[in-house]
């Protein structure tokens, strides 16, 4: 018995040392550069944008000078016009967007996961537009968009739908809606990619016996493959509402967030205050993003505890 203990004791101290003889270095040589690649580019920003938007910056004397100011920022943003609008689009944009790019998303990768007819195709074909560039996605459409020549107003004039070849970039009622559609043609593919990943990583066992007992294809798709599919649904949709929450260069491209603002996302306006006016202060457009964030972190918390919600019931 006392050999066992010890033949016990020699394991366990074998198994300690081979802790205590980690290599260190190695770990560490291969964890350095994303950790310090991590510090320059997300973590001294996010400082960085938190420390400005308590500070206004205003040239003097040929330099910069920082001046504490508190909430003075927070508050202006309260009474800024263009502010609200953005993000009265922004959270639009953030309701209507994901809506219709999961419904789009899953039903198609339902479709390709039942290998209808040319399914390899369709695979290929629907995760295209993510190829591209969203800065030459933007240009094309906003070529397609044109009043006089655009392809969508020829082919209107063309079928004698002449009342509806609209300025689809130049009123107020469109652009925010033009843009929303653009944005969704581009980016859905994404969606139906995860989503078809979510799929084929669920056993097949499950449909084949689904099928034995009596259910037709969208039985068994409502009643067993879409609540399996519930964690990767979760997991594309905050993706999806994050996406619009800071959409920026399709809008940046197509609109410029015009006319008049009326297709302005919060982005686009931070882009704006700290570049585009001359004005030399990033507080003020940090104390936007910061206020964003904090919008942007409770979307997500809300979504993530409403779907967890309706899975357990």
């Amino acid at each position: 018995m006392a050999i066992r203990v010890d033949g016990h004791a020699k394991k366990n101290a074998t198994r300690a040392n081979a802790v205590s003889r980690k290599p260190w270095g190695a770990i560490t040589l291969f964890i350095a550069p994303v950790i310090i690649y991590y510090a320059i580019f997300t973590l001294y920003p996010i400082v960085a944008t938190f420390y400005y938007s308590l500070h206004s910056i205003v040239p003097e004397g040929g330099k910069l000078v920082t001046y504490f100011v508190g909430w003075q920022n927070f508050a202006r943003l309260l009474a800024d016009d263009i502010f609200l609008r953005s993000v009265n689009n922004t959270i639009i944009w953030a309701v209507v967007g994901p809506i219709l790019e999961m419904v789009t998303a899953t039903t198609l990768a339902f479709i390709v996961y039942f290998n209808v007819p040319l399914h390899r195709f369709y695979r290929t074909a629907w995760f295209a537009p993510m190829l591209v560039s969203g800065v030459i996605v933007g240009l094309v459409f906003k070529w397609i968009f044109n009043y006089d020549w655009g392809l969508l107003n020829v082919g209107l004039r063309a079928i004698g739908l002449d009342d509806l070849a609209l300025n689809w970039l130049g009123r107020r009622d469109t652009p925010l809606w033009a843009v929303i559609f653009v944005h969704y043609w581009a980016t859905f593919g994404y969606s139906f990619v995860l989503m078809i990943a979510g799929l084929s990583a669920i056993p097949g066992e499950l449909i084949e016996a689904a099928r034995i007992d009596g259910a037709s294809t969208v039985q068994a798709s409502t009643k067993v493959l879409l609540p399996l599919l519930m964690p990767t649904f979760l997991t594309v949709l905050i993706l999806s509402f994050m996406g619009k929450m800071r959409a920026f260069h399709i809008v940046w491209v197509l609109t410029g967030g015009g006319p008049m603002h009326f297709s302005e996302t919060v982005a686009t306006y931070v882009q704006k205050r700290a570049f585009g006016w001359s004005t030399l202060d990033l507080g003020y457009p940090s104390a936007m993003a910061v206020v964003w964030f904090g919008v942007v972190i409770i979307g997500v918390a809300l979504i993530n505890r409403w779907l967890k919600t309706r899975t357990e019931d």
